[in-house]
């Protein structure tokens, strides 16, 4: 049988099981998991259908929206770093990465023991820093970030941010081509585009 870890490692996320299922059960445990991008699970949709007089879907139709949340969710799980690994990749001390944090300057969420999580959409790394000696390059944030995360409505879902983050949007065209909010922010533009649009995240169900 092949290992969860195997299966992250061949596709690029270098992460440990027991991270995995530590992100994932933080994940699934968020009170507000049907917010925005989220198929309904088993429950919920039960409950619609016993009370809303819509008809009750098979249980074929169940499994399969189970199995797409819990997907989305690994698959969120998987594209997060604890905080030392921020730290590493940032090249600051620990603690600086909890007053980024603290100061909303970073995006994080509590993970199934209390510490941070952080989604990896945020950071980047700069085209104009140069590279000597096959040095990695230091990441950081993307441009205005802290200003997209005050937008965010109070309990919005990590998938749904992410969601929203990285699909294209009509509304930030550049050319003819819809860029995503993290692409928009990250080649300069406007940075209050991305701030309304972030605001009514909470209404794009």
């Amino acid at each position: 049988m092949t290992l969860i870890e195997d299966v992250l490692w061949r596709h690029g996320y270098a992460l440990t099981e027991e991270a995995f299922v530590e992100h994932l059960d933080a994940l699934l445990s968020e009170p507000r998991l049907d917010v925005a991008f989220i198929d309904l699970s088993t429950t919920d949709a039960a409950f619609l259908a016993e009370y809303s007089g819509v008809a009750p879907a098979s249980d074929a139709d169940l499994e399969r929206l189970d199995a797409h949340s819990a997907a989305r969710a690994a698959a969120e799980a998987a594209r997060t770093l604890n905080r030392r690994s921020v730290a590493g990749l940032m090249g600051v001390d620990p603690s600086r990465v909890s007053h980024q944090v603290a100061a909303g300057r970073l995006y994080s969420y509590p993970g199934s023991n209390g510490r941070p999580i952080f989604p990896d959409w945020q950071f980047t790394t700069p085209a104009s820093q140069p590279q000597e000696n096959d040095v990695a390059r230091a990441v950081t944030t993307i441009p205005h970030l802290a200003a997209v995360i005050a937008a965010f409505p109070a309990g919005s879902h990590p998938i749904a941010v992410r969601t929203f983050m990285t699909t294209p949007s009509p509304d930030l065209s550049l050319q003819g081509t819809a860029l995503s909010p993290r692409d928009w922010l990250v080649g300069g533009g406007n940075p209050t585009d991305v701030e309304g649009l972030a605001a009514t995240l909470g209404e794009q169900v």
